[in-house]
């Protein structure tokens, strides 16, 4: 097949080409290893990997690695696990593959049918050589190897099968796949029904086109090695499998209710080994006898399982509830508990505490009476009289004092209300007073702060005396008195917005004459009190220096000024003089 024109060609799909071309049989497998690599550069449905794989069909390689797979792979290096890998490239460049329509129906009519005989072929042959190992002792390595490759390869059948759906029906008939069924080892045939079921899920309608003895056939022979077999895998695997058929084509369940009436007894010995849900399962197909009354059973199962898991989260949620009901009685009941406790405890140190003071009373008063009668008997008796009398005086003073101390504490809070009514009136009228102050103020003709510099009461009447003057020239020409309310409203709005801005322009005109005023001083005291430049030290330097910038800056430039008209010739300081005054009015104006 010539290979087609494309405007860039993969250098390694060419080169392997020729390599596998001039190779012996032996070699060629190993060199088609080398495509694993070559197709992992680049995902399926890309653009590169479409490029990959066209290619490899254009340099007929895909036709020679379908062609390798029917040699004997125990003479090639790598053995079966080779053969393993090889069915998992070839899985992959069919699957993916974009080809024009002529060439697409000889890829798909021939070499993909094909590439699915050869993959069940190198199943058989791996399954064997797994058998022999009864016959001829393997390590338990190469065995665990030969299991492996067997599983390789029916994954790749089934990512072929995947991308070419049509092969469902090729596969379910294929003679090789009862071949792989009906071995007596457990782990392949283990792996050929967890086969079928993927292969079916494909394409659920395959049933419908299936030949009916073949599908007897196949479980035929599911439910021999169910009865028969009592290995728990196969056993758990077979039920499995009669179950997903069983889904996927649903005339299947009748067959196995008239077809295999023993099969219930049967089913008991493999209860307890690990797939009870299966087995249920099972039984309540061979129960129901079709498919309608399965799957009621089957929904009524699942409505009654689904209402006991609603029941049981109800039971639960409300025992959790009532465990929190209980635990915060439980600690609402200490709580008070610990409370009374603590009250009662309170109770019986206040008491105690009352008890101990009067018990210290008690022994105070005993005290002062014992040092009272010792201090009478000490006496002579002529004082008694007079000591008993200043003793009731001063008793009185304290019962009095202790009276009045006690009704001024009581009358505190009346006070403490009266001083402080008294406090907020006094605010109150301290503030009306202002507001009357500032009141007045505004009402006032004019303030002082106001009032034009410089004018004097002469000033004032020369004044007067030019308005009066001008009004004698030019009377009113306005009669009507809502025209002069209205002439006058309008100048004392004019008045009123003057004097709103003449506060403003007097402190800016202030500030400019202050100013000025520093200016001048400034300038008087350095031009009097500045020393030469050769007597001038740090002080002077520190006196005369500003921190302002922008003053820094004129002074700095006014200095390289005043060096460069140094520095000149004479010729170019003809007419200087001229220029100077000028210089001096645009300094004064910038400051």
């Amino acid at each position: 097949m010539a290979a087609a024109k494309s405007p860039r060609k993969d250098r390694r799909i060419l080169s392997l080409a020729s390599e596998v071309s001039d190779a012996r049989d032996r070699k060629v497998p190993g060199l088609l290893l080398e495509l694993k690599d070559i197709l992992s550069s680049a995902p399926a449905g890309s653009a590169d990997g479409k490029r990959i794989r066209r290619e490899i069909w254009d340099y007929s390689v895909l036709q020679v690695l379908v062609l390798v797979l029917r040699q004997d792979f125990s003479l090639v290096q790598g053995q079966w696990q080779t053969a393993a890998s090889l069915t998992t490239i070839l899985s992959q460049v069919c699957s993916g593959m974009d080809l024009p329509l002529e060439e697409r129906k000889l890829f798909q009519q021939k070499y993909v049918p094909e590439a699915v005989e050869n993959m069940f072929l190198v199943s058989r042959r791996i399954q064997a050589h797994y058998f022999e190992g009864s016959v001829r002792p393997l390590s338990k390595k190469e065995k665990e190897d030969l299991l492996q490759s067997f599983a390789l390869v029916m994954e790749a059948m089934i990512y072929l099968v995947s991308g070419h759906s049509s092969l469902t029906l090729k596969v379910i008939q294929s003679p090789w796949l009862l071949q792989l069924l009906i071995s007596d080892d457990p782990n392949t045939v283990s792996c050929v029904m967890e086969f079928i079921p993927k292969i079916v899920r494909i394409n659920r309608s395959v049933f419908k086109e299936v030949d009916g003895k073949v599908i007897f056939s196949i479980m035929d022979e599911l439910i021999y090695k169910l009865s028969v077999n009592n290995n728990v895998e196969i056993g758990a695997a077979a039920t499995k499998c009669v179950l997903r058929m069983c889904d996927y084509h649903k005339p299947m369940v009748e067959v196995l209710c008239t077809r295999y009436k023993g099969l219930r007894p049967l089913l008991g010995k493999w209860t307890g080994k690990g797939f009870a849900r299966e087995i249920k399962d099972l039984f309540l197909l061979l129960e129901a006898g079709n498919a309608q009354k399965a799957d009621m059973e089957r929904f009524h199962s699942a409505a009654v399982k689904l209402q006991a898991s609603w029941k049981g989260f109800l039971v639960r949620k409300r025992l959790g509830k009532a465990d929190a009901a209980f635990a915060k009685f439980q600690k609402a009941y200490r709580n008070n508990r610990e409370i009374t406790r603590r009250k009662q405890e309170m109770v019986k140190e206040q008491n105690e505490l009352q008890q101990r003071l009067k018990q210290n009373r008690k022994r105070i008063m005993r005290e002062f009476h014992e040092k009272k009668l010792s201090t009478i008997q000490i006496l002579p008796a002529s004082q008694v009289d007079a000591y008993l009398q200043n003793e009731e005086k001063h008793a009185a003073v304290q019962i009095q004092r202790t009276w009045r101390g006690h009704r001024v504490r009581k009358q505190m809070d009346s006070k403490k209300k009266f001083v402080l009514e008294t406090r907020a009136a006094m605010k109150i009228q301290r503030a009306f007073r202002k507001w009357l102050e500032k009141l007045k103020a505004r009402q006032e003709e004019l303030p002082k702060q106001l009032l034009p510099p410089g004018l004097t009461d002469e000033r004032r009447l020369e004044l007067q005396q030019q308005i009066q003057e001008w009004r004698e020239h030019n009377p009113a020409r306005y009669i009507i008195r809502d025209q002069l309310e209205g002439i006058h409203q309008k100048g004392a709005d004019m008045l009123s917005r003057y004097y709103m801005g003449l506060q403003k322009s007097r402190k800016s005109d202030q500030h400019r004459e202050a100013l000025l005023a520093r200016l001048e001083t400034d300038s008087e005291l350095l031009m009097r009190n500045c020393s030469q430049l050769q007597q001038v030290t740090e002080k002077d330097v520190e006196m005369y220096s500003s921190f302002s910038l922008p003053v820094a800056t004129k002074a700095k430039a006014n200095h390289r000024h005043e060096m460069d008209r140094l520095t000149q010739p004479w010729w170019k300081k003809l007419g200087d003089e001229f220029h100077e005054p000028v210089f001096e009015e645009e300094e004064k104006l910038q400051f």
